[in-house]
């Protein structure tokens, strides 16, 4: 029996993860859900998790498509001088309504010929986590339809904005875009790259056991053309909601202006991105 996800009408309930009060000894404070809404939690978590199969790929901070490196390429492609752009991707998600803890896998798999993609090959797996201490997490928010925002240090002056939006019109379909940004000074913020996931809905969580391969029903999308700026410019209407976290600052203030939901109708924000690269 083919498996189905939750369709239910989408309200608007936003939930954030805010931050504790800080550390005696100075160390930096460690992120937990605060009580906005237990519904919100509760309907985000039936809509966010489950297992999500896609094709992921990295682009220039001018949204220019990065080649997968060479060494990974089946010898096929190479003969033909075929040119690989995405990964075919699985990210099993998993959001415990109780715990209000979220967690999830982005897994590159080995480009593959044909229909060996049912026995792909992991090439990286990226656990995280959202909740608890040392994840890296500095804020999150999110709304009850399943998309959300964090933001995630990697070093002291770089950090990941990673935007998740579920398609409001097909609740199986959903995008991840991961902006890389280094901060100057804290006072200057430079975009170094962009990382795109499209993902589909396959089924409740596994933990990555399944495997969409020869049946998913999406394609590779980075070599794609891009939109043209004039298909999204105008003026765009949608709920908002702003958060901001820690010590009032330039980057803090710049952060949680960029940071969630600046518009969450789906078609808005990957329209906006859209004028970079295709999606």
């Amino acid at each position: 029996m083919e498996a189905m996800k939750d369709t239910g009408e989408t309200d608007s309930l936003i939930g954030v993860l805010g931050e504790t009060d800080s550390h005696q000894d100075g160390s930096r404070t460690i992120p937990k859900v605060r009580n906005e809404s237990i519904e919100a939690w509760s309907q985000f978590a039936k809509r966010a998790s489950g297992e999500w199969d896609g094709f992921g790929a990295d682009f220039s901070n001018e949204g220019k498509a990065i080649e997968l490196p060479e060494s990974v390429v089946p010898e096929t492609y190479r003969e033909w001088e075929v040119k690989v752009f995405d990964w075919q991707t699985q990210c099993p998600t998993l959001a415990e309504p109780e715990e209000r803890v979220l967690q999830y896998k982005s897994i590159q798999l080995l480009p593959t010929v044909g229909c060996e993609a049912d026995a792909a090959t992991r090439y990286n797996v990226d656990e995280r986590k959202v909740g608890g201490e040392n994840n890296g997490l500095t804020a999150f928010a999110y709304q009850s339809s399943g998309s959300y925002v964090a933001i995630w240090q990697k070093k002291d002056n770089l950090l990941e904005l990673e935007y998740c939006l579920i398609n409001p019109q097909d609740c199986e379909s959903r995008v991840r875009i991961i902006q890389l940004i280094d901060v100057l000074n804290n006072t200057e913020i430079v975009l170094k790259g962009i990382k795109v996931y499209r993902e589909q809905w396959y089924g409740p969580f596994r933990n990555g056991d399944q495997l969409g391969g020869c049946a998913i029903r999406d394609s590779a999308f980075a070599s794609t053309a891009p939109m043209n700026a004039s298909d999204v410019t105008g003026i765009w209407k949608g709920s908002k909601a702003v958060a901001t976290f820690g010590t009032p600052n330039t980057v803090s203030v710049w952060i949680s202006l960029a940071l969630l939901f600046i518009y969450l109708d789906f078609s808005c924000l990957i329209g906006f991105i859209g004028t970079s690269f295709s999606i």
